[in-house]
C-alpha cells in the first residue's frame, strides 16, 4: 500500500465473507477535490493529451510497432476511474486482479471488463466496479471519457471512463476478480518518477517504464498508459491553480 498519511485505509478479513475495504479519512482541503472534479468536468470535454501522454508509459519491443489506437475487430472494454470525494488530494482506486483470470491476472488495473451487447462504455465501467468491488452506483457521477488506447494482449479497446465516487463505509471485493484494493494518490506518483525495466517476455526483450511503489507488483501497461494522461491533466489543473492564485487580491 502506499505510505498512510492524510488518507488512511486498511483491510480486514471477516470468516466466510469477501474482504473489506474500511475507509478512515481526515476531511483537508475539499475545496481542492472540488476544484479537480470541476476541471474535469471540462477538460474531459476538450481535445485531450492522448498517446502524446500514454507514449510516456508504454512498453516497447524492439523492432515491434504496438498500435496506440484500437484497430479494427478489437473488442470494447471499458475501466473506471473513480476518484474519491472528501480526501486530500486526488485519490482514485485501483485493484490488484486475481490470480484466477485470464487476462492480465495479477496486475494493477482499474476496475472494468468487457462490454455486453449494446452496453455503453459508462454502464460497462459502473456494472464491473458494482460486481468487483461492491460500489454504489448512486454515488458516482460520471465526469467523461479519457483517451481510449489499445490492449494487445486482450486484444480489447480500452475506454476510460472518469468518474467521482463517494465511498461507501465498506467496499466489498469479489475474490473471483480481485486481490486488493488500493487508494492511488497522483501526489503520490507525481513525486515517484518512472522507472525503466527490461524484461523477457515470451523469448523477446520489452522495455518497460513503471512504477514501483512500496508494492512487489509494478504498475504499469495500460493502467500506467492511462494514468500518464491523468497526471498530465493534473499537472495543467495546478498550472490554472496556480495562475487563479497569482491573481488573487
Amino acid at each position: 500500500m502506499l505510505p498512510k498519511s492524510k488518507t488512511t485505509a486498511y483491510l480486514r478479513e471477516q470468516p466466510e465473507a469477501a474482504p473489506v475495504f474500511v475507509f478512515g479519512y481526515a476531511v483537508v482541503n475539499i475545496m481542492d477535490e472540488h476544484a479537480w472534479v470541476s476541471f474535469l468536468r471540462r477538460r474531459l470535454q476538450e481535445p485531450l493529451p492522448g498517446h502524446a501522454a500514454h507514449q510516456r508509459l508504454m512498453p516497447h519491443a524492439p523492432g515491434r510497432q504496438r498500435p496506440l489506437t484500437p484497430p479494427p475487430g478489437s473488442r470494447p472494454a471499458a475501466v473506471l476511474v473513480a476518484f474519491l470525494r472528501n480526501v486530500p488530494s486526488p485519490t482514485c482506486l485501483l485493484t490488484l486482479r486475481s490470480s484466477r483470470l485470464l487476462h492480465h491476472r495479477g496486475e494493477w488495473s482499474f476496475p472494468g471488463g468487457m462490454l455486453h451487447a449494446g452496453e455503453a462504455p459508462e454502464e460497462a465501467a459502473v456494472r464491473e466496479a458494482t460486481e468487483e468491488i461492491g460500489i454504489v452506483p448512486d454515488q458516482v457521477e460520471l465526469l467523461g471519457r479519457a483517451t481510449p488506447l489499445y490492449v494487445p494482449a486482450s486484444h480489447a479497446a480500452v475506454i476510460p471512463v472518469i468518474a467521482a465516487l463517494s465511498p461507501p463505509e465498506e467496499f466489498r471485493l469479489n475474490p473471483e476478480e480481485v486481490e486488493e484494493l488500493r487508494l492511488l494518490s497522483l501526489d503520490e506518483l507525481a513525486q515517484h518518477p518512472p522507472q525503466m525495466e527490461t524484461w523477457s517476455r515470451d523469448g523477446r526483450l520489452l522495455y518497460v517504464p513503471l512504477w514501483r511503489l512500496s508494492s512487489p507488483v509494478p504498475l504499469w501497461g495500460a493502467t500506467a498508459m492511462i494514468l500518464a494522461e491523468l497526471l498530465w491533466l493534473y499537472a495543467e489543473f495546478r498550472h490554472e491553480s496556480a495562475a487563479r492564485g497569482n491573481r488573487s487580491p
